[in-house]
């Protein structure tokens, strides 16, 4: 009888070691699939890095194309063609550009690396699409060599549909990417998708820094732990070139079954933003800086 007490015993400290471990697996499952701070300045990196290339890509080919880049009225403004505006690159960068064809591409090389704006950019971005100036829209593959933004190496390509002037007489820009980003500190992240870009202010003139962008798009990044996370832009992300963050729009983002809200203000320049998780709890989130 005593043996039949000790196996009862013995049976019910298994059984509930099991139930404890299985509530602590649960609980650490439930931890991991909540987005975190850690989650959002992770994909909040690319996206900075990322819109960083899109700057410059645009910068780039308003350099080489000239009027036929800019807007009707840009184009037609010759006060504002005289002026010219700043300066975007800086003397470290070497620009070339060759014809083959009917193809122009435009090579972005900054050598071993040097800072512009507070970036510290290193390689190449190599720029194709076709040379007529008269198309409307323009086709340009980008692709990376070495190709480094502030310890973050991005390799991949990106594809941009130019349109000089959408229904709303505005540039603008439909990016499709697939690109692999790895950290100095070995971490990684994929990240594919699509993104929006329209110039809804600063297209009629050539100075760079009074340009305003809207952007819509989704994407979805797999970081180097497994975590993947999804990105839906519900209110147009607002950046004006003066500013070095987003200032204001918001992003839906999913991780598993996991949802939250990033949201970037009122228009307000400032490096903040709130992530709202589905139980309400709001976390505050440090921005990256933009170029």
């Amino acid at each position: 009888m005593k043996l039949n007490v000790l196996r009862k015993g013995i049976l019910a400290l298994a059984l509930a070691t099991v139930l404890i471990s299985c509530t602590e697996d649960e609980v650490a499952t439930v931890f991991e699939e909540s987005l975190t701070a850690e989650d959002v300045s992770a994909i909040e990196e690319i996206d900075a890095a990322m819109d960083d290339v899109s700057v410059d890509v645009e910068q780039a080919f308003v350099l080489v194309e000239g009027a036929s880049a800019l807007s009707t009225k840009a184009a037609l403004d010759k006060s504002e063609t005289d002026k010219g505006g700043p300066d975007f690159f800086p003397e470290c960068l070497t620009k070339t550009v060759v014809t083959e064809q009917n193809m122009k591409i435009v090579t972005l090389d900054f050598g071993e690396g040097c800072e512009i704006r507070g970036r510290f950019i290193a390689g190449i971005i190599m720029m194709t699409y076709e040379k007529d100036p008269d198309l409307q829209t323009k086709t340009i593959t980008v692709t990376f060599d070495g190709y480094r933004v502030n310890k973050k190496l991005i390799e991949g390509s990106k594809t941009i549909v130019r349109t000089r002037e959408n229904e709303n007489g505005n540039p603008q820009s439909t990016s499709t990417f697939d690109v692999m980003v790895t950290w100095d500190n070995g971490d990684t992240a994929s990240r594919v998708g699509e993104k929006v870009r329209e110039m809804i202010s600063g297209a009629d003139t050539w100075i760079w820094s009074d340009n305003v962008y809207s952007t819509t798009g989704n994407w979805n990044t797999v970081r180097k732990n497994g975590t993947e996370i999804t990105a839906q832009i519900v209110n147009p992300l607002i950046r004006n070139l003066e500013c070095r963050f987003i200032i204001s729009g918001s992003i839906d983002l999913t991780k598993n079954d996991r949802h939250g809200v990033l949201d970037f203000g009122e228009g307000e320049c400032d490096n903040m933003a709130t992530l709202t998780l589905d139980d309400g709890t709001v976390i505050e989130v440090t921005l990256p800086k933009r170029d």
